[in-house]
């Protein structure tokens, strides 16, 4: 009879959580990444900006606070720029997969609802012929979402997200012999949010 009961609490509480789930797809542009250490002769090097696409998926729990779990991937490539010319060292991908929080603000109803996120997770570096790390990486994020209807919508978000490198043997942050703490860049992404 428990069992059964608990079947039934779950069944009917099912609508209810699906009101609140989301699936968030987006796509949008990184901004570049520099590494700031630099030889004398060289005038730039950065893990270049480019598109940036992923998925997020968001529950709240209440009208207010939610979990997210949330993936981009950016296609990029590491460059050099020197007095004689600038030229991609090689080309990589640079994928984050992070945990967190959002927090929403207005009142349920809202079409309009502006929001902050933090999350924690990982960075995931690779390239062909040189072997792929994983280094630790974080994102603070602001946005706003635009919820037309109950299943679909819009959101849109701009995203600081701090790779920690700190690694003096890795390829990705030090080509040249020297590296740095940390590899920041900015996120701006859009997206379709569908709602269940």
């Amino acid at each position: 009879m428990k069992r059964l009961l608990a079947v039934a609490l779950v069944v009917l509480a099912a609508p209810a959580w699906a009101q609140r789930t989301e699936l968030t797809l987006q796509a949008g542009y990184t901004t570049p990444g520099n590494i700031e250490q630099k030889a004398l002769s060289i005038q730039e090097l950065e893990i270049e900006g480019g598109f940036t696409w992923g998925f997020a998926a968001t529950h709240f729990f209440s009208p207010r606070l939610g979990a997210e779990l949330s993936w981009v991937q950016q296609e990029t490539g590491v460059s050099l720029s020197t007095s004689s010319g600038s030229a991609t060292l090689f080309d990589m991908k640079l994928a984050q997969l992070h945990g967190g929080l959002v927090y929403q603000f207005g009142s349920e109803e809202a079409r309009l609802k502006p929001f902050v996120s933090v999350g924690l997770g990982a960075s995931f570096l690779s390239a062909r012929d040189m072997d792929g790390e994983t280094k630790l990486s974080m994102g603070l994020g602001a946005g706003l979402r635009w919820l037309p209807r109950k299943s679909i919508g819009a959101r849109f978000q701009a995203r600081y997200n701090p790779t920690y490198l700190n690694d003096s043997s890795s390829d990705y942050c030090d080509p040249f012999g020297f590296c740095q703490s940390w590899l920041h860049q900015f996120e701006l992404t859009g997206g379709v949010v569908l709602r269940f």
